[in-house]
């Protein structure tokens, strides 16, 4: 099995969608980009790719040219939520959790929770969980005056930002046209997107690992430009050979004193039968869907409003060329945890089968979903 670290360097502001979009049955005029990109929009850039290396044979013209050869690259479907069985995505064995990295200083930044505060208005303390007999659990130290931090830690442990500290908002206000020109009813939006903050001299960039089962023709330490988001802003994509240390040094900045602390590193559909195991959590709840596809999918444009589990084949009734054809669709809506979420837990034991039963959603945690780590109490460690 080989690794290959994947860079994606914003070469201005980006817009990463939500489910709050313009107009229609979303009536929204005011929209901000997520931070980060869904992993399912990292494994339809990757598809893309490896499409794009595959040679005439397999993609030309910007289509798929041979069926089956294109499966053998990027496996026969897209991401599918609601399959049952393990998904196979041809040479994509499996992807790491988007992280943000410094290209300045060579360190990666993973979460480590909404667990923190600043004090003074300035230093940023790690809140501990307190949890006696009779009692209801309570973070130490915690000051209704001041906002709860999501913080990310250097894999070293000892560089900590505030997730905000990352990011600098980019908004932008206008007004609708329709296609002649003229300007649409209720036209009025805001639109915020995002950049990476310049402060330090440092050089932010997304990362992801990729894990595949045979070697890819992707060109290697060569940049390329690429186009991510509802906005499809250009970001420069960097592909290297190479193997990192995902996991966090133990540190003063994670452990808390008493629980065994897990942290969500990316998004992650869990149930409330596991929820209801943990001591005490600090969350964040989003809304999760994605585009439907199969490998013979032409037209990706005209979607639709209603959601499906898996792609759908074009009606009897449509054009004959197309007939048969997997038809785009948008997958039902389900809501996962965010990255970041912190879960408190009083016995490993507990914790390990928490994250093991996140494992055990394959598909989910094949594309980046579904990863977190335990990070143990400091008392234990004396």
């Amino acid at each position: 099995m080989t690794t290959y670290l994947i860079k994606l360097t914003p070469l201005d502001k980006f817009f990463f969608g939500q489910k709050n979009t313009f107009g229609d049955d979303n009536v929204n005029y005011f929209v901000h980009s997520s931070h980060f990109p869904q992993q399912t929009t990292l494994l339809g850039l990757l598809r893309y790719r490896l499409l794009q290396v595959a040679g005439d044979d397999v993609f030309k013209n910007n289509q798929i040219a041979c069926p089956v050869l294109a499966e053998n690259e990027i496996g026969k479907q897209s991401f599918l939520p609601f399959e049952s069985e393990e998904q196979s995505f041809g040479k994509i064995e499996s992807l790491s959790p988007v992280f943000i990295m410094d290209k300045t200083f060579g360190k990666l930044f993973v979460p480590v929770g909404k667990r923190y505060q600043k004090k003074d208005g300035k230093s940023i303390e790690l809140l501990s969980l307190s949890h006696k007999e009779g009692c209801p659990p309570l973070l130490e130290g915690y000051s209704s005056k001041e906002a709860l931090e999501s913080c990310w830690i250097s894999s070293d442990g000892q560089t900590l930002f505030s997730e905000e500290d990352f990011f600098v908002a980019d908004e932008r206000i206008g007004i609708r046209k329709d296609y002649k020109g003229g300007t649409q009813d209720d036209a009025f939006f805001r639109q915020t997107f995002y950049k990476f903050s310049k402060d330090n001299a440092r050089n932010f960039c997304f990362a992801t690992l990729l894990k595949t089962n045979d070697k890819i023709n992707i060109p290697m330490n060569e940049k390329s430009i690429v186009y991510l988001g509802g906005e499809r802003q250009p970001f420069v994509m960097e592909v290297a050979e190479e193997t990192l240390d995902f996991s966090v040094k133990p540190s003063d900045l994670t452990q808390d004193k008493q629980h065994y602390t897990v942290v969500l590193l990316s998004d992650a559909l869990i149930s409330s039968d596991q929820v209801s195991e943990a001591t005490f959590g600090i969350t964040t709840v989003k809304d999760f869907a994605c585009l439907l596809t199969g490998i013979g999918t032409k037209k990706y444009y005209n979607v639709g409003k209603e959601r499906h589990s898996k792609p759908i084949q074009t009606s009897e009734g449509s054009d004959e060329s197309n007939r048969g054809e997997p038809h785009v669709v948008l997958s039902f809506q389900q809501e996962l945890y965010a990255a970041g979420s912190v879960f408190y837990f009083k016995d490993h034991e507990k914790a390990k089968a928490f994250c093991q039963a996140l494992k055990d959603k394959k598909n989910f945690h094949k594309i980046g979903y579904n990863h977190a780590m335990i990070i143990k109490p400091s008392e234990t460690e004396k």
